[in-house]
């Protein structure tokens, strides 16, 4: 046995039944949260829908601000792994845009009253969405230099347009959770659009080769 390998001890059994309990919970408040909205929702509220005790609420969490940013990483994970995924199954930059913008709108729509308190609510203070948007805009970073090297997309400044792009997406699907009326549909189509509209290359005049 090759004595450097280490070997990872699996999970006790009274450590997996804290982990459910602790999943539990996240589980129960983002249900919650989003039936309540977060000033609404009482930490008796949480335990009560979990089935357990208040005392055991105070075992994981200090505070329901503490259970919120749980939810907060949990929702934000989810999301980053739909548009992952979404993205893995287009084969050049306008497709991936598209793809990972549908998820985008796809996660929204079927996770709306969360979406809204995790990207409404948390969105100013929690340094989890921070995080995740600085991963979004990476990703669309590389997607853009790709596009830009291959000419689907005019030369912008990356790092600029990737920011710009994240900050639309997320902030109309916030803003669309508040308004029912409006098709997401619609809204996945005005995103797309503003965002090809915007990073197309300008047509190069007749008989000009475009650079």
């Amino acid at each position: 046995m090759n004595q450097s390998s280490v070997t990872i001890s699996p999970l006790s059994r009274s450590e997996r039944r804290r982990e459910r309990t602790r999943q539990e919970l996240v589980v129960a408040a983002t249900r919650v949260l989003a039936e309540k909205g977060f000033h609404d929702t009482k930490i008796a509220d949480i335990a009560s829908a979990a089935d357990l005790g208040v005392g055991t609420f105070y075992l994981y969490f200090p505070t329901k601000d503490a259970l919120f940013d749980a939810v907060v990483e949990e929702t934000v994970g989810r999301l980053k792994a739909t548009v992952d995924a979404a993205r893995a199954t287009a084969t050049d930059p306008v497709q991936r845009l598209r793809a990972a913008n549908a998820a985008f709108c796809r996660f929204a729509g079927e996770n709306r009253e969360v979406f809204r308190i995790v990207f409404g609510h948390a969105a100013a203070y929690s340094d989890v969405i921070r995080r995740a948007q600085e991963a979004f805009a990476a990703d669309i970073e590389e997607n853009l230099r790709e596009g830009i090297a291959s000419g689907a997309f005019a030369p912008v400044p990356v790092e600029a347009a990737a920011q710009a792009t994240v900050g639309m997406a997320t902030q109309m699907l916030s803003w669309w959770t508040e308004h029912e009326s409006i098709p997401l549909d619609t809204v996945e189509q005005t995103i797309i659009t503003l965002s090809l509209t915007g990073l197309r290359p300008a047509a190069a005049p007749r008989g000009v080769p475009h650079v």
